[in-house]
């Protein structure tokens, strides 16, 4: 072997060494980053079953809370006993809702009442509550009174308690009252921001309710005040909320709007009851499409 092979060995030899090194190195570190990536999995996981858990607590608070919110506010069947000829055409953004209906009956008059509360949700549902405890309030307090005293009464209320600790909060609502006296056959509405749609022989009038947002001095241009109307047989009258008419979707992607809202219950007042929720439900659906629900969708249908 001659001097210049010898090197040439012993250059091998090094190289060799230092790729081992280099081998060793790397599975060294190959194997700290699979027992690190290992240690972030299984965290990960951890992670994952808290989160899902919360999830969990958090739906079945919110479930829970439904129930309470559905034993203050009137459902389908309890409606159905005051109206015998009605229907709820409740959608709820969430879970729970800040849309409501309310009814009260003195055994002379039968209130019934539709709400729309500031936002949706547990916050809508809460505020939703508290509005129905102050009318329940006042209906037991002050006998027979006419819808528009009874919305000055809960405006007064919710400015008196819901501001009085901070002054910056404006909770609100809108909300749309009637009064039936079944005796004189009269019906008496007023509504703070939300109407009354009145259909007789599919001639249909709207009474919008007055630009008066109730708990907030700062939204509003006129005072709530009481409409009076003669009823004769098959009556229909319907409230709702804006979830419905500010809903977006149809082939241009636009709000549903108030006025495509009346032509759709003028035109299905004259079927029955059922077939009325049945028809309002499709043209609903065939309008949202694909879209996100934007808000609470509340309206009411009762034949007097």
């Amino acid at each position: 072997m001659t001097e210049s092979d010898a090197l040439y060995i012993q250059r091998l030899e090094k190289e060799l060494k230092n790729l081992k090194e280099q081998n060793a190195s790397q599975l060294s570190m190959y194997e700290m980053t699979t027992v690190y990536l290992k240690k972030l999995q299984d965290d990960l996981k951890v992670s994952e079953q808290k989160l899902l858990q919360t999830n969990k607590n958090l739906t079945d608070s919110i479930n829970y809370a439904k129930y309470i919110q559905d034993a203050f506010t009137v459902q389908t069947h309890s409606l159905l006993k005051l109206f015998p000829k009605s229907f709820i055409f409740q959608k709820p953004k969430d879970i729970v809702s800040g849309d409501f209906v309310w009814a009260f009956d003195n055994g002379r008059s039968t209130y019934l009442g539709l709400g729309d509360c500031t936002g949706h949700g547990v916050p809508g549902a809460m505020l939703s509550i508290f509005v129905i405890s102050m009318l329940n309030q006042i209906v037991n307090h002050f006998e027979d009174e006419t819808p528009a005293a009874i919305l000055d009464k809960l405006d007064k209320l919710m400015l008196k308690y819901l501001s009085q600790y901070n002054k910056q909060i404006r909770d609100s609502a809108e909300l749309a009252l009637v009064k039936v006296d079944r005796e004189a056959r009269k019906l008496y509405f007023s509504g703070a921001k939300r109407a009354l749609i009145y259909i007789r022989d599919k001639q249909l009038t709207s009474y919008p309710g007055a630009k008066y947002i109730l708990g907030n001095p700062d939204r509003r241009s006129e005072q709530v005040r009481d409409i009076v109307i003669d009823l004769r047989g098959q009556d229909m009258i319907y409230l709702f909320s804006d979830g419905f008419t500010d809903q977006f979707g149809g082939p241009k992607n636009s709000k549903f709007s108030t006025k495509s809202l009346l032509a759709l219950l003028k035109q299905v007042s004259d079927s029955s009851i059922e077939q009325q929720y049945a028809q309002i439900e499709t043209a609903y659906q065939d309008w949202i499409g694909k879209n996100s629900q934007i808000d609470d969708v509340l309206l009411i249908g009762i034949q007097i």
